[in-house]
């Protein structure tokens, strides 16, 4: 007589393991039930299935499809993958199992400079942001007056107890900016929660950060073996680029406002058009004075930037004259660092990165959305990756050079009392 099939009944098996394994078991009270899964064989590695009754196999279907949709989202809880399957919906993930496979990646990316990457040392977490975080474990949205007002908190009494520092800074890196993010930037290196997430160009870096403070895994869900690093091209992120989206909004208002100032000023219309044809192409607004002018400043402050869901500050293109003065510290400069802003107190960033391009295209293209690529990497293979680390000289003392200056009491000054 044929075996009874089950469709996927290995993942399944896995999956009803690890709940019954992590306090499913406890939570059993049917004895019927728990009789059926006593019943269960396992022959030469396998499970028979003609030993799962109907009720452990209408369970594991249940479960195996929770699987096969996002974490479920609550404006005052946050969520985490409960599988690599299910975190599958949100990144095209890659598995780093073995020394051999960890030493290629390594050699492929370790001198990529057009990237971002970002390390965090449980698979399982989502893009969240410190200051994401502590909104709703402290659940700060009964306490607070809005979200917004509380940033705005943060980043007056940051000036108030670091602008100094930050200026002399900046200063010294020929940098005369001081805006909203280069005090968030500043802040958020050393220890105040922030709503920017800190992303890198060194995949080193973000290899270092996703081993700070990993614990191995001392269960048996799968997705806890791993720590992860995320990256994106940066090319395919350019949309979001706060420095672009800047130079377009100028570019748009350019010509207008010359052909504003012409009309007015012109005697009559041949000289209306002789005027128009000789500042064709030129600019109004010369790139290269913009830094310093108060143009960054005004378009960084908090009220301007929640109107933007999501973008990202980088000051690697230098020649564009807008710069956001992310040079701020010097855990910032030795780290790369590049932030990502999200608007949302709650929202982690994949899902309002899918809420953007779900707004923007077909409901077929959005099927195929990924916010960006992750390795999931091991935890067995930290210490090699440490030591290859080291090596290259990427140590705690390279990436924290001002260890000493501590801002989480601008955090819990800013908190509503």
């Amino acid at each position: 007589m044929a075996k009874r099939e089950i469709s996927n009944l290995d993942l399944k098996i896995k999956f009803l393991k690890e709940h019954l394994d992590n306090g499913g078991m406890e939570n059993i009270r049917d004895v019927e039930f728990l009789k059926d899964l006593g019943e269960i064989k396992v022959v030469n590695g396998k499970v028979d299935p003609d030993t799962v009754s109907s009720r452990v196999s209408a369970f594991m279907s249940a479960m195996f499809l929770s699987h096969f949709s996002l974490p479920p989202f609550h404006p005052e809880f946050g969520s985490e993958y409960r599988s690599l399957l299910q975190k599958s919906f949100s990144f095209d993930q890659y598995n780093i199992n073995t020394v051999e496979h960890f030493e290629k990646v390594y050699e492929d990316f370790k001198n990529k400079t057009d990237s971002l990457f970002r390390g965090q040392r449980e698979a399982k977490w989502r893009l969240y942001n410190k200051l994401q975080r502590c909104w709703l474990t402290e659940k700060l949205f009964e306490k607070e007056d809005s979200y917004k007002k509380l940033i705005e908190a943060i980043v007056e009494n940051g000036k108030m107890e670091f602008g100094d520092q930050i200026k002399k800074l900046l200063k010294a890196n020929h940098i005369d900016t001081e805006n909203t993010i280069s005090i968030l930037g500043y802040l958020q290196h050393h220890g105040c929660p922030t709503p920017l997430l800190d992303w890198t160009y060194k995949f080193q870096n973000a290899l270092f950060f996703a081993l700070d403070g990993l614990t191995p895994n001392s269960g048996t869900i799968e997705i806890e073996d791993y720590f992860s690093v995320f990256y994106i091209e940066e090319k395919d992120f350019e949309g979001s680029n706060m420095r672009v989206l800047m130079e377009q909004a100028i570019s748009s208002i350019e010509q207008p406002l010359l052909k504003e100032v012409i009309g007015k000023i012109a005697t009559d219309e041949k000289k209306r058009k002789q005027m128009e044809k000789h500042i064709e192409g030129r600019k109004l607004f010369d790139r290269q004075k913009i830094s310093g002018s108060g143009f960054i400043s005004h378009i960084t402050k908090i009220e301007h930037l929640m109107g933007f869901k999501l973008a990202y500050f980088s000051d690697k293109d230098i020649e564009s004259g807008i710069l956001f003065s992310l040079n701020s510290s010097k855990n910032i400069m030795n780290q790369e660092g590049v932030f990502m802003w999200n608007y949302d107190p709650s929202k982690p960033i994949e899902m309002v990165g899918d809420e953007l391009y779900r707004d923007d295209n077909s409901e077929d293209d959005a099927k195929n959305y990924r916010f960006c690529r992750c390795f999931n990497i091991h935890k067995k293979l930290a210490e090699h990756i440490r030591n290859r680390l080291i090596a290259d000289g990427v140590t705690e003392e390279f990436i924290y050079p001002t260890s000493d200056v501590k801002t989480l009491g601008v955090f819990e000054k800013a908190k509503k009392k």
